[in-house]
């Protein structure tokens, strides 16, 4: 936009106003996309601090690398972190006649986050691998460096689901080609 000459004496309808809209327009979608990959990259980052923090707990500081059924309950927790506050909310909720927007939308990404990760999984730190491990563990929670740490698939732990991953020969043909299974 600032490469444009004589924008100020444009005519409304002429070739160079033309010229200043698409410049415009092209700065709009670019900071748009930038305040999504930010906003994106904030609760990826925000998903991997928790999971750090959990690992680096004192009853799990000495163990190097987890099974499937122990990342998936590890994401079963992750899950359940905000329930106190969903509880105190619905409770709110049934006192009086609703809740604020902010409120309303903390539910809304919850429930959505529940499901996404029912149907499809989440995105979770490899915690199979102990490479992985050692590098979460270290990170210092910068946004730019989140590339460094192997993400896997994982879905919570289910009745129907448990079956299927307890099976040992299932574990070891996951931890062996590395994918997630159920």
């Amino acid at each position: 936009m600032s490469k444009i000459k004589g924008k100020e004496k444009a005519h409304p309808y002429s070739r160079k106003a033309r010229q200043i809209s698409r410049a415009m327009n092209k700065e709009a979608l670019l900071s748009k996309a930038k305040i999504d990959r930010v906003n994106s990259a904030m609760s990826r980052g925000q998903k991997i601090v928790w999971f750090r923090d959990r690992i680096n707990e004192d009853d799990l500081k000495t163990q190097k690398t987890w099974t499937l059924m122990e990342m998936r309950s590890l994401l079963d927790e992750y899950l359940q972190r905000n329930d106190d506050d969903m509880d105190e909310l619905k409770t709110k909720r049934e006192e009086t006649r609703g809740l604020s927007p902010k409120e309303e939308l903390f539910v809304q990404v919850v429930e959505t986050e529940r499901k996404e990760a029912k149907l499809a999984g989440l995105d979770v730190p490899d915690l199979n691998n102990g490479l992985v491990v050692k590098t979460l563990r270290i990170w210092d929670g910068d946004v730019n460096s989140i590339t460094t740490i192997k993400l896997v698939k994982c879905k919570p732990t289910d009745a129907d689901n448990e079956a299927i991953s307890a099976d040992p020969k299932v574990q070891a043909i996951a931890q062996a080609t590395g994918m997630v299974v159920g």
